[in-house]
Formats: C-alpha cells, structure tokens, sequence
C-alpha cells in the first residue's frame, strides 16, 4: 500500500470516527474531546500498542456499545495516565 493510499485508508478512519463521536450525547462528546486533546497534547511521547491492544481497540470501533466513564478511565489507565 502505497502512503497515499495510507493517507487516504487513515482519513476515512477519522471521518468514521467522527461521525460516530458526533451521534454520541453531548456529554459523552465533551468526555471523548478531553481523551483525545490530551492525547495530541502528548503527541512526543510515543506510546507503542501491543497487536492485542491494537485488535482490542479495533473489536471495540466496530462495537455498537459504547464505553462508560469508567471503562475508558481504566483503558487508558493502563498507559499510565
């Protein structure tokens, strides 16, 4: 694959998610903005996934259910964060 293609593969990711941050209620929008601010806040530091994580990540984009409070607290706990 070509990095255009990458490019192209990886903007479609982030319009899906997008639109799916967009259907979520206000208050679930504003707790996604926050994670996701603090991540590009972060953005030296390299933070490495293992292909369990990856594919765990992937299972829960392609689930309907979203995450409580606490499960995206303990996710993200486990960075060290």
């Amino acid at each position: 694959m070509s990095s255009e293609q990458e490019s192209g593969a990886m903007s479609k990711q982030l319009d899906e998610v997008i639109a799916r941050l967009r259907e979520l209620p206000e208050d679930r929008q504003q707790a996604a903005a926050v994670v996701l601010l603090d991540f590009l806040d972060h953005d030296e530091e390299e933070i490495e996934l293992t292909p369990e994580q990856i594919a765990e990540i992937e299972a829960a984009l392609k689930d309907d259910d979203v995450a409580t409070d606490e499960e995206v607290e303990a996710f993200f706990a486990r960075f060290g964060k």
